[in-house]
């Protein structure tokens, strides 16, 4: 039978709210990416749209509906990355008010927040290296074999060396 913490497999489960929540904007900062990378090159392509070889999607636009096809597939990666950014940054606005229960909560937030500091700020700029000479610190603690077993369980430590190896 599974413990409290764990699965029935042995694998530590997440349940530090800040972790999960770090989680999830991980994902969301990632599909917002993809979703304005979608959105800039289909921008690019409609720019673009005069010449024989343009494509929408991968398709030739003549298949995909000439001109208006790009305008439709444009409209709608633009409207997939506004939603995908609200999604983010409601993320982003919980975090702060979510508790971590554990040093791998801890340095999960950090971790969220020097990802969406880098995207937005020159990486010189304080607080940035601190941010990651913090993180950095904490991750190295968190990953020492001689770690009070009272201050990182079995599970802060298996989160802790997936946050570290990521």
């Amino acid at each position: 039978m599974a413990s409290a913490g764990h699965s029935a497999n042995g694998r530590a489960t997440h349940t530090d709210p800040a972790w999960s929540l770090s989680q999830a904007w991980i994902q969301a900062h990632a599909a917002m990416a993809e979703h304005c990378l979608r959105q800039q090159r289909l921008e690019t392509e409609l720019l673009e749209c005069g010449q024989s070889s343009q494509n929408v999607d991968g398709k030739p636009a003549r298949r995909a509906g000439g001109r208006g096809g790009i305008k439709r597939a444009y409209a709608k990666a633009k409207a997939a990355e506004a939603l995908a950014a609200a999604r983010e940054q409601e993320l982003l606005e919980r975090l702060p008010m979510t508790p971590a229960h554990s040093l791998a909560g801890i340095a999960a937030k950090l971790t969220v927040i020097l990802t969406e500091l880098e995207d937005n700020t020159d990486l010189t700029d304080f607080p940035a290296p601190h941010l990651r000479s913090a993180l950095e610190d904490l991750k190295r603690l968190m990953g020492q074999a001689n770690v009070d077993a009272s201050l990182v369980s079995n599970s802060d430590q298996e989160i802790a060396d997936d946050l570290y190896h990521a």
